[in-house]
């Protein structure tokens, strides 16, 4: 038991040894990093972008995930906006109210009879549910103005919501449509290599061209022929079976070029005349 102990210590000494003195993590490294890249570029590149596509198609199921708590978001936000609206419109005929019966108060005659809320009250009966009121007033007051700040809080919530939304959903369509400039570049590129790796055979055009070309001098030989058999050979553009006309020639003429140049040949035509 202690020598197989003794024999596992040192086989891990050992490898760590290997491992600092060798760098045997780094040429592991090295090695998977090479082989998944060799890996990589064995795939089809229509494999690729199909998977592309179908992980920019998987967005949708997304964007339906963020789209659901933002409208939930939106929804009480407006809720909250409607709720303050119409507080607002209570506090305000609160307002009214007790700066009117204030003002009834203040300005009531001794034993004058006043009216509050629909009933009659004497003067100091109206100033004590003023007081009352006016605490009931000012907590509907701090409480709108706590629905205030928390709808802006909200509000930016949701603004920074949307602003989220619009950018995952714009970034989305952008990788669509650098998919759809790369399968079209892709097909670019394979006509292009369609192009470079295909060999047409010319054999058969040479073959033709061959052809012609003996059936050229065949014909020729044959005309050739002909004309031998029919005595009418044309040596120089003169028919050699028919008499030739002597032309005119101007012995003075040529003998002055001769010597003389082109001009002297003018000149002799001239004095000839």
């Amino acid at each position: 038991m202690k020598k197989t102990i003794a024999l596992l210590a040192a086989g891990l000494l050992a490898v760590i040894v290997l491992a600092k003195t060798t760098n045997v993590s780094s040429y592991v490294g090295t090695m998977w990093s090479k082989a998944k890249d060799a890996a990589k570029e064995q795939v089809p590149t229509e494999f690729d972008m199909d998977r592309i596509n179908h992980e920019i198609a998987g967005l949708d199921e997304k964007v339906k995930d963020m789209i659901r708590p933002v409208a939930q978001h939106k929804v009480a936000v407006d809720a909250l906006r409607r709720q303050i609206a119409q507080d607002e419109v209570k506090l305000s005929d609160q307002k009214k109210v007790l700066l009117d019966a204030t003002t009834a108060v203040k300005n009531a005659k001794k034993g004058e009879e006043l009216v509050y809320g629909g009933k009659k009250y004497t003067a100091d009966q109206v100033k004590a549910r003023i007081a009352l009121d006016f605490e009931s007033f000012k907590r509907f007051e701090s409480t709108i103005t706590a629905q205030r700040s928390l709808l802006e809080s909200r509000e930016k919530t949701l603004r920074a919501a949307e602003d989220q939304l619009q950018s995952f959903m714009a970034k989305k369509e952008e990788f669509r449509l650098q998919l759809a400039q790369l399968r079209a570049e892709h097909e670019v590129n394979k006509v292009a290599a369609v192009g470079t790796s295909v060999e047409i055979d010319t054999t058969p055009l040479a073959s033709i061209s061959q052809s012609l070309n003996e059936l050229r001098e065949r014909i020729d030989r044959q005309r050739t022929e002909l004309e031998y058999r029919n005595g009418i050979l044309a040596v120089n553009g003169l028919k050699l079976d028919q008499p030739q006309q002597n032309a005119a020639v101007d012995l003075d003429a040529i003998q002055a070029h001769l010597e003389h140049g082109p001009a002297a040949k003018t000149t002799s035509t001239a004095s000839n005349k």
